[in-house]
């Protein structure tokens, strides 16, 4: 079965301690988007909170 869709978690996840990325992390998103797999963010934040996270 093929992967299609990854849903991530911010806080404690996806981010790291200062509220940032790691480059391996946005490596390791682009690679799975270019593999055609759908990256979905998941938070209890306001969607003003994670707009800043949101790939372009």
């Amino acid at each position: 079965m093929a992967i299609k869709l990854i849903a991530i978690d911010l806080d404690g996840t996806l981010l790291n301690a200062n509220h940032g990325l790691n480059p391996a992390t946005i490596a390791a998103v682009k690679d799975a988007k270019a593999a055609g797999i759908k990256v979905v963010l998941c938070s209890g934040r306001p969607l003003t909170g994670v707009k800043l996270y949101l790939p372009n």
